[in-house]
């Protein structure tokens, strides 16, 4: 008797050794080696050095590009910009599930970020006279 493995996306039956589902091709062993994504992010880490040098080009430049636009305000929109960022970054890889996350966690870390990114981007903008 020929032992089978269910897929778990389309329920297909699959031989023991096939790694991946006949019809929908679903991988159907877990990989032992996880290569990771050098430019994903890992919002659940304590800081992402990652997410606060995006975070930081982001502000710079949407700076620069707002004050050709309107220069008494190119501070206050570049910094909702990095805000929409981190809240965005954030609320996508939340877990729906995650206990531990809750929106006042997530409004902390996005503010705790964003404090970060700003105080950086006006040390950036002042040594090279950006602003």
């Amino acid at each position: 008797m020929v032992s089978t493995v269910i897929c778990p996306r389309c329920k297909t039956k699959n031989s023991k050794k096939a790694e991946l589902c006949y019809k929908c091709k679903n991988p159907l062993k877990p990989s032992k080696s996880r290569k990771s994504n050098p430019l994903s992010f890992d919002p659940k880490s304590r800081f992402d050095l990652r997410i606060i040098i995006t975070g930081l080009i982001l502000f710079v430049l949407c700076n620069i590009a707002f004050l050709y636009i309107s220069p008494d305000y190119s501070m206050l929109m570049s910094g909702f910009v990095v805000m929409l960022f981190l809240y965005l970054l954030f609320k996508h890889y939340m877990e729906p599930n995650d206990p531990s996350m809750t929106i006042k966690t997530l409004g902390l870390k996005v503010i705790l970020y964003y404090l970060i990114i700003i105080a950086l981007g006006v040390v950036v903008l002042l040594l090279f006279h950006l602003y």
